[in-house]
């Protein structure tokens, strides 16, 4: 096994830029004493600055459409993404459990890094739920309204006595009702996303509230190796925050280059399927 490092690298790390050095395997980040114990090769990237892999829900490019699967597969990696969390819309019928594993399942395969997410009208939200998906280390639970009346009658503290045993926060897609949700949510002291989900990658606070960090989404140690390398001449970084969807010139998951250019170098087989690990960990 080989130790590559970058020397003196600019580094998005914390919403800041910075200058580290980066050690790695062939799929995790490691600390600087592996160089010492394994065979080593660095790596001259004067003319780039370096980014975590990106983190989507793919509410713009959802993966659920079959026949545009492997298309909107392509189209997150392409934004330089290297875990993409699909969801789910789970139907009210005896076998939801069996219905959310046989779609992980039809995911096997895809060339990207993964994980699912249940998406549930809040009024069919129940306590089996909260616990099994907490059981699952599934990220969070999107939570649906489709109409005012969906929040009455809902046992909100049975809600809040389960998301406290299994600690698996709520979220929602900003909607013209979500304001609803976000009201209760708040009333009962639920833990809920913030922000809620939209098309762009998640913020680094979502990722450690929901455990999806530091295995995927940042660059820290015994994380998997997911990185984007951007030019540096090629846009105007400044001290500013990193822009969002901005393409990378090469996109890295797990020590393995994904995309260089304009090209997409898929590996049929090469996604896992990942859990979490603790959320709120620092």
């Amino acid at each position: 096994m080989k130790t590559f490092y970058f020397e003196n690298l600019n580094v998005y790390s914390d919403e800041r830029w910075e200058k580290k050095n980066i050690y790695f395997t062939s799929d995790l980040f490691v600390p600087k004493h592996y160089i010492n114990r394994l065979e080593e090769r660095k790596i001259e990237v004067d003319q780039f600055w370096m980014s975590p892999g990106k983190v989507y829900v793919d509410i713009e490019y959802p993966l659920t459409d079959q026949k545009l699967q492997r298309h909107h597969v392509r189209q997150y990696l392409y934004k330089g993404c290297s875990l993409i969390i699909s969801v789910f819309d789970l139907r009210r019928n005896m076998k939801w459990k069996q219905d959310f594993q046989c779609y992980i399942e039809s995911l096997r395969g895809i060339p990207i890094d993964y994980m699912v997410v249940p998406k549930v009208n809040v009024k069919y939200l129940t306590v089996d739920m909260i616990r099994y998906f907490g059981i699952k280390k599934v990220p969070f639970i999107l939570v649906d309204i489709h109409k005012k009346e969906d929040i009455n009658d809902i046992k909100w503290g049975w809600l809040r006595q389960m998301q406290c045993v299994m600690r698996i926060p709520f979220a929602y897609v900003k909607s013209d009702l979500s304001k609803l949700l976000h009201e209760k949510f708040n009333e009962y002291n639920l833990m809920e996303l913030s922000p809620p989900i939209t098309k762009h990658p998640l913020k680094n606070r979502s990722l450690i509230e929901t455990g999806i960090s530091p295995k995927k989404g940042e660059i820290r140690i015994y994380g998997d190796a997911d990185f984007n390398l951007h030019l540096k001449d090629q846009h105007k970084w400044g001290k500013g925050k990193i822009k969002e969807d901005l393409a990378p010139y090469i996109s890295v998951i797990r020590g393995n280059v994904v995309k260089l250019n304009q090209t997409i170098l898929e590996q049929k087989d090469f996604g896992n399927y990942c859990q979490i690990s603790i959320q709120n960990h620092f």
